[in-house]
């Protein structure tokens, strides 16, 4: 007497239009959309860095540009590494030192 019961419907409402999401489905969306809220940190914070490039390569996330100093290449890891957790990072950043010359070029 002990019939199988059939599987429980999922009553859990959705917007219209929207579709429920299946593993894998939306993981490239929200790499971008983490992608650009990255972006948005980096051109507001200190110093605001503009010439850094933030690309999708594969399955990975490259960070590329330069940057004035060691600080801020430290700062820009530690964002990225914070608004991109649970992705794969690569970073080629490099540090422009741009303090004077501590000693006289010499020139042959």
């Amino acid at each position: 007497m002990n019939a199988a019961r059939p599987p429980m419907n999922d009553h859990v409402s959705h917007p219209p239009g929207s579709s429920r999401s299946t593993a894998g489905t939306g993981t490239a969306q929200n790499t971008e959309y983490r992608i650009a809220h990255l972006r948005e940190r980096l051109a507001a914070e200190e110093p605001g860095e503009l010439g850094v490039r933030v690309e999708t390569r594969g399955s990975a996330v490259t960070v590329i540009g330069t940057v004035p100093t060691a600080h801020c290449r430290d700062e820009l890891m530690h964002t990225a590494n914070e608004e991109l957790a649970g992705l794969s990072l690569h970073f080629d950043i490099v540090v422009a030192e741009a303090a004077a010359p501590d000693h006289p070029e010499e020139v042959s």
